[in-house]
């Protein structure tokens, strides 16, 4: 009997119609709401992000395949109430966050975005006889990173290239691999060594607020923090006074707290309750990592991967509902 997959998700759908299902995968691609709930009975997978509850309720359902990382709150409290289904995501896009996290690490060290609006503007700088540097040199410096997941791991080549010694912090460290980890009693310790601190972490119940005041107060003034992991990991308000009163040198920042609910509030929507655009010393981005030329069809292709893997009786990208990753 072959694999019943529904694939609802609508930014991905076009890609996987011009994809050839795998052997053994049976696939229908149906992104109106109405005809996906009609099908509710018929598959054994469903391939969306934020399917409707309804569809988590069908008679055959074992699988739900979320095409990009992690799991929103709203599936994950709908799963762990149906502890009979089973969740995969995936990570398609890791090499792509990985190379935005060391876009926005360089930004900052070398103050391009704020030099560039200078320049604009016919503003050189401090005369050479005020300037005594004002960009970080990165090389020799120690960078944390805080989560090693597979974002991570695809930033540390570029990384040590660019002559960053690293640590990794974790909840639970591992012994040996190529990048010392360490668990939370070493954070504050680590947090204060580190001239950069690069955060990848989900949003869990144990990440949520995991850099506030204490954390922050123990960084150095010319550190950088850069996060593409989830806004909320770190506390909105001691963020923005931190930067706002320069006790940090600056952040690159792409996860937010605060989300246009619609496209029409896409144009006018201020990612925070607090005014980071203000700031001098932060680089902004509209959580577009994976903004990428083709990122759609490499979704896609992981996803076919996975439902190629579940055919065959293999586990992929299994996600820890009660986790939350």
């Amino acid at each position: 009997m072959p694999l019943r997959v529904l694939w609802t998700h609508r930014p991905s759908a076009e890609p996987a119609r011009g994809l050839q299902p795998p052997p053994g995968v049976e696939l229908r691609i149906e992104t109106d709401r109405e005809r996906a709930l009609a099908l509710r009975d018929w598959p054994q997978v469903i391939v969306d992000g934020s399917p409707p509850e309804e569809l988590l309720d069908g008679a055959c359902l074992e699988r739900v395949v979320v095409p990009y990382a992690g799991i929103g709150g709203r599936l994950r409290e709908a799963l762990l109430a149906r502890p009979h289904l089973r969740a995969h995501n995936s990570h398609f896009n890791d090499a792509m966050v990985a190379q935005h996290l060391v876009a926005l690490l360089l930004a900052v060290a070398n103050r391009v975005v704020w030099d560039d609006a200078a320049l604009r503007r016919g503003r050189w700088g401090p005369s050479a006889a005020e300037n005594d540097g004002r960009g970080l040199f990165l090389r020799g410096k120690r960078a944390l990173l805080l989560g090693y997941g597979s974002i991570a791991r695809a930033a540390v080549p570029t990384l040590r290239a660019l002559g960053l010694d690293l640590v990794a912090y974790r909840r639970r460290p591992a012994p040996g691999g190529d990048v010392p980890q360490v668990g939370r009693e070493s954070l504050l310790a680590e947090l204060a060594a580190a001239d950069a601190v690069l955060c990848t972490l989900p949003l869990t119940g144990e990440t949520r607020g995991l850099i506030g005041e204490r954390e922050l107060a123990a960084m150095k003034e010319t550190a950088v923090l850069v996060n593409v992991g989830r806004g909320a990991v770190i506390d909105e308000e001691a963020l923005y006074r931190a930067l706002a009163e320069r006790r940090i040198y600056g952040a690159g920042i792409d996860v937010w707290y605060v989300y246009p609910g619609s496209d029409e509030e896409r144009s006018s929507t201020p990612p925070s309750r607090f005014p980071f655009g203000e700031l001098p010393n932060v680089v902004m981005t509209p959580h577009s990592a994976n903004d990428m030329v083709g990122w759609r069809e490499a979704a896609a292709r992981d996803v076919m991967a996975t439902l190629a893997a579940l055919e065959r009786g293999e586990e992929r990208n299994v996600v820890d509902v009660a986790s939350g990753y």
